[in-house]
């Protein structure tokens, strides 16, 4: 082997890349005694806070995606050239540099700077707070027997708000769980509910890309709403069998989304579906050639 150092340093730092991905979300999961224990006992609410609040999804342009992709294989072709594995092993470590990589940080960091204005804009509200009332106000409304007492239930609530690709809505993300006394989880879920739209109407009503504090925290008011019913109607709801999957289709901020799940039934403006990875989500778009409430008691044995 010619370049022995070489090759054992690109697999060093290939492996160190790979232990730090991130884990995948945790699947969803509703245990059958999560509904009665909740009737029974009531539940509590507790909201924890990222240090990150705010947060926005990034956006790699698929133009250079493909030039990346393209300058990938090049090298990759190239490196039968130098030395087999090692050459295999220095143009990925390259390509993680210039190409994909090299997009991805980008990506991230426009990510980063684009979630600033909205950070700021509720960094003087004192959000732990605000959010611990709504939270609990929302799941009293939504019909979750509220707790009393030493015994009861906790409803463990994780936000975030992650902005969308326009940066005109945002989804709020909320990883919640329901324990038991001891502390056990009787209840998981991935709940994400998609924003309306957040920008201030400008002059003659074109976006001025400008944020109003009172019209943010109107719209995460209602995402919350919206999160809580989501939470009661999904406790409340039968498992849906395997033979209700199905492609859910709809257009949400011009891009159009594809996704196999089980629709659920839809509130006022809102369309919910459980997609295979255990989360609900809630769009205020409609469906595609969506099943009527008929269809829908008929698919859950209602």
């Amino acid at each position: 082997m010619k370049h022995p150092s070489v090759a054992a340093s690109a697999l060093a730092l290939l492996m160190l890349v790979g232990c730090a991905q991130k884990p995948g979300p945790e699947a969803g999961f509703k245990d059958q005694g999560a509904l009665p224990y909740v009737q029974a006992h009531g539940l509590k609410v507790d909201v924890q806070l990222p240090t990150a609040f705010v947060g926005a999804s990034t956006v790699i342009d698929s133009k250079a995606a493909l030039k990346a992709a393209s300058s990938s294989q090049n090298l990759l072709r190239n490196s039968g050239n130098t030395a087999g594995l090692a050459g295999l092993l220095v143009a990925s470590l390259i390509n993680t540099q210039v190409g994909s990589g090299s997009l991805q940080r980008d990506a991230e960091k426009t990510a980063l700077n684009d979630s600033l204005p909205m950070a700021d804009l509720l960094a003087g509200v004192p959000l732990q707070e605000r959010l611990q009332q709504r939270y609990q106000q929302a799941s009293q409304v939504a019909g979750l027997k509220q707790g009393e007492g030493q015994v009861t239930a906790r409803l463990l609530i994780e936000p975030k708000l992650m902005l969308g690709p326009d940066r005109s809505s945002f989804v709020l993300i909320n990883q919640v769980q329901v324990q038991d006394i001891a502390g056990s989880a009787l209840y998981r879920m991935r709940i994400e509910v998609v924003s309306q739209p957040i920008r201030r109407c400008g002059s003659q009503c074109i976006d001025d890309g400008n944020l109003e504090l009172a019209k943010v925290t109107a719209v995460l008011d209602e995402c919350i709403d919206e999160s809580m019913r989501v939470l009661a109607t999904d406790l409340m709801q039968p498992t849906p069998p395997a033979a209700a999957q199905e492609t859910l289709r709809y257009v949400l901020d011009g891009q159009r989304v594809v996704e196999r799940g089980y629709q659920l039934a839809n509130n006022g403006g809102y369309w919910r579906y459980r997609n295979l990875y255990g989360a609900v989500k809630s769009v205020p778009v409609p469906f595609e050639d969506a099943l009527t409430h008929v269809q829908l008691q008929k698919v859950y044995g209602q």
